[in-house]
């Protein structure tokens, strides 16, 4: 008999999608507020959106298989839930809004973007972030033709992102028609509606896009016709996913100011399962500046530079690290923050003092050093940083006069700036190195899947590592089942945990300790494996689902798990294991 976690609680986070780059930031930022010695383990269930009117019937069926997901959240009991209903269907939103909101009152649940009533909520306060770009618009560039590419009207936040769009062109007196707006899926596939707001609009100066996915449609849009983002037309977006810093050009978007709704989410959560009474909360906005529109975002005086005021430098840290969150201490062996602020505090001493001596000297590069070693370049746009170092550096030189004491400064910012382009090659490095690695495994793995017995799991599951996962867990039906995602009908009672895959090592599981409840399968000890999450993605081929692939929460799991599962499904399906 298999053994129940113990003193662990599970959280669900329920969402419509993982492939955007809103939801992985989120998800990523509710796993980074999870105290270190918090003994809570995430489960990610994500499923698709399935467009109503889509004339591509089998990717929708497809989706609505995929969506068989959900079902767990409706069969499994968990200690707390998170919800981002977002752009989920109808029905899968009406069935949530029935567990969660209506009938499973006494479980701790927030909800993210959404205005159910009586419910904890995490909400964007759109306004403040909307405000600000489009007052600079129009009142430093001077610009009147501005276009907005919304998103459906079931969005509560393609809504109301609309409606302050509006509100501040009639603010500043800029007049706005409906040639002036276009409606989106509110995804990257969106070149359709892009391509009509373009032609309806040929002399537009700024496009603002209701998310950063839209805004990546509306680059290739602009693309096809030799318009360059930030040349020809300013685009900014909302969310201000790490995607948005890594598009060409990048993006300026509106996002999270001092925490992000997944921050703020699983803190009202932890504090709900202290047993606190909390309410809901507004995550403030403001607009993050880059070569798709040029804003100024950093703003350093020379009196707080000379009176080396501790706020003063904490600001600068969180002006170019703004992804560092507040979370746990685990994540790296030092405070970055910490040591930035030593770092530029020894640095505006020796400018106060006109001196600093060699020692200080080589302690400040050995601290820039460690600064990089311990991934601060992963909490920062590398464009941004090198720009604000800069304009930090131009600052403090001004500011001095001694020729000695510059003269180290600009060569600890050299050295900070050589860190900065050496981290980001060796993590470039090391990912075309994991991917080529990744490949070589995954083709091994289908080789050697033609060459296997029909209907031996035994063969496929002592090789699943190899499809790339290092922690993982493999839960299969008794029988694959064909599942009619029209009916309301559950998923089978019991399912069998055929194997776990601990630290890229393959153990499979004993007949007598392999069945359970279908509703037990996130309390079981052997799954634990001291991992902060799972992403649960849904192993089936054509209609026909065979169980569940729980990985570990990691980045490339994000990008690569439905791939892995899909190979797997249809390997299944290949061996006639149905």
């Amino acid at each position: 008999m298999w053994d129940r976690r113990k003193h662990e609680k599970v959280i669900a986070v329920i969402l419509d999608d993982i492939n955007s780059s809103f939801s992985r930031d989120m998800v990523k930022s509710m796993m980074r507020t999870i105290p270190e010695k918090k003994n809570i383990n995430l489960v990610i269930l994500s499923g698709k959106y399935v467009e109503t009117n889509n004339s591509r019937e089998n990717i929708s069926e497809y989706k609505s298989v995929y969506n068989s997901v959900f079902k767990l959240s409706e069969q499994c009991e968990f200690d707390g839930v998170i919800i981002h209903i977002g752009s989920m269907d109808k029905q899968v939103k009406k069935n949530l809004k029935v567990k969660y909101s209506e009938s499973k009152r006494n479980i701790p649940k927030v909800f993210i973007a959404s205005d159910i009533e009586g419910e904890t909520t995490v909400n964007y306060d759109n306004t403040r972030g909307i405000s600000e770009a489009i007052e600079y618009l129009i009142n430093v560039n001077g610009f009147t033709r501005i276009c907005m590419l919304g998103g459906r009207e079931d969005n509560k936040d393609a809504f109301t992102r609309k409606q302050v769009f509006l509100e501040c062109l009639k603010e500043n007196n800029v007049m706005f028609s409906d040639t002036n707006y276009e409606v989106t899926d509110m995804s990257s596939q969106c070149t359709e509606a892009a391509a009509a707001l373009l032609d309806r609009n040929p002399d537009v100066q700024a496009i603002f896009c209701v998310n950063d996915s839209v805004a990546r449609g509306l680059y290739r849009v602009m693309e096809s016709r030799n318009l360059v983002p930030g040349k020809d037309i300013l685009v900014f977006g909302f969310d201000n996913t790490v995607a948005s810093s890594e598009m060409t050009p990048s993006l300026s978007s509106v996002g999270a100011y001092e925490c992000t709704l997944g921050d703020k989410a699983m803190e009202l959560m932890l504090r709900k399962l202290n047993g606190e009474n909390v309410k809901s909360a507004l995550v403030s906005t403001r607009l993050y500046g880059r070569d798709s529109f040029y804003y100024e975002m950093y703003d350093y005086t020379v009196g707080e530079m000379i009176n080396i005021e501790p706020a003063f430098i904490y600001r600068m840290f969180r002006d170019c690290f703004y992804r560092y969150r507040k979370s746990p201490s685990d994540r790296e062996s030092v405070n970055l923050e910490r040591l930035f602020y030593e770092i530029i505090s020894l640095i505006l001493r020796a400018i106060k003092r006109k001196y600093m001596s060699i020692e200080d000297y080589n302690e400040v590069v050995k601290m820039i050093n460690k600064f990089f070693e311990k991934g601060a370049m992963k909490y920062t746009d590398a464009q941004k940083l090198l720009e604000s170092m800069d304009k930090l550096q131009k600052a403090m030189n001004n500011i001095n006069s001694s020729s000695a004491v510059n003269a180290m400064i600009n060569s600890l910012f050299l050295e900070m700036k050589d860190n900065a382009i050496t981290a980001l090659s060796e993590e470039s490095i090391q990912s075309k190195k994991r991917l080529v690695y990744q490949r070589e495994e995954l083709l091994n793995f289908l080789i050697a899947r033609t060459f296997d017995k029909k209907g031996d799991y035994n063969n496929i599951l002592m090789n699943i590592n190899k499809l790339g996962v290092n922690n993982a867990a493999l839960y299969m039906f008794e029988k694959p089942f064909v599942y009619d995602y029209k009916s309301n009908a559950y998923l089978p009672d019991m399912i069998n945990l055929k194997c776990i895959v601990r630290d890229g090592e393959v153990y499979l599981m004993s007949e007598e300790r392999q069945l359970c409840r279908t509703k037990d399968i996130f309390v079981r000890d052997e799954t634990s494996m001291k991992c902060r999450g799972f992403i649960v993605l849904p192993v089936f081929y054509k209609d026909i689902i065979y169980g569940f692939l729980m990985c570990e929460a990691i980045d490339d799991i994000y990008e690569r798990g439905e791939f892995i599962a899909l190979q797997l499904g249809k390997t299944f399906y290949i061996n006639n294991a149905e």
